[in-house]
């Protein structure tokens, strides 16, 4: 049986970061760009990454965005390191810990992270909500401004010939997953009821169950 390929989003799928994230990424659009104009939500982009965000606020403001990304990210960084410097700041979503720590080390598995966010913040998020990282493979931002780009290069990184499972939260992993012919399993409120498989959280039910019969299917 080949291992089955299991790929996570980071905010609101592992971790409980979507408001503050939202939050801190305008702050700092704010800080180095001042007062742009922005489009009235972040579904209204077409690429929902950090990099991706960038570049259209940029080109809505006839901006460059070569010569302001690498400071619009290292702001972005500054202001997640204030933030999280305070204990219980970056929480991990109900069972994401526990059925992270099964999986990462279950040779059934291979596990990868593939998020529209920056690296350096994705990993600060994830060390500060308890996530352990070693060995395993992040894709972000910093490889693509587009999602199924970050998720392709998450899956080939892996060394996984299967179809991979991947987890989201938001609309816009929905659909990078449906163009990728990904299997899809949406996590928390706001895909609830616009998918096939969704879950409120981690710890809602047997998650491994979940993902075994689809190894056992696909075998």
């Amino acid at each position: 049986m080949r291992p089955t390929c299991l790929i996570f989003d980071v905010d609101g799928t592992l971790v409980d970061s979507t408001g503050t994230d939202d939050t801190l990424y305008k702050a700092a659009i704010r800080s180095v760009l001042g007062d742009v104009s922005l489009r009235g939500a972040w579904s209204e982009y077409e690429h929902v990454t950090d990099a991706g965000l960038f570049r259209e606020i940029c080109s809505d403001n006839g901006l460059v965005v070569t010569e302001l990304a690498p400071r619009m990210r290292q702001r972005f960084g500054e202001l997640m390191t204030v933030q999280l410097a305070t204990p219980g700041r970056c929480n991990p979503l109900p069972g994401a810990v526990e059925v992270w720590n099964r999986v990462r080390i279950d040779r059934r598995f291979r596990v990868g992270i593939a998020t529209g966010g920056w690296g350096h913040t994705a990993r600060m998020k994830l060390d500060s909500a308890g996530f352990n990282r070693d060995g395993v493979v992040l894709a972000c931002s910093d490889d693509s401004h587009e999602r199924t780009r970050i998720m392709e290069h998450c899956h080939a990184s892996l060394g996984s010939a299967g179809t991979p499972v991947y987890f989201g939260d938001g609309e816009w992993d929905l659909a990078a997953a449906s163009r990728l012919g990904w299997r899809f399993v949406g996590v928390g409120k706001r895909l609830e009821g616009k998918c096939a498989e969704w879950l409120p959280d981690l710890r809602s039910i047997d998650l491994l169950s979940l993902i075994q019969s689809d190894s056992a299917d696909s075998a």
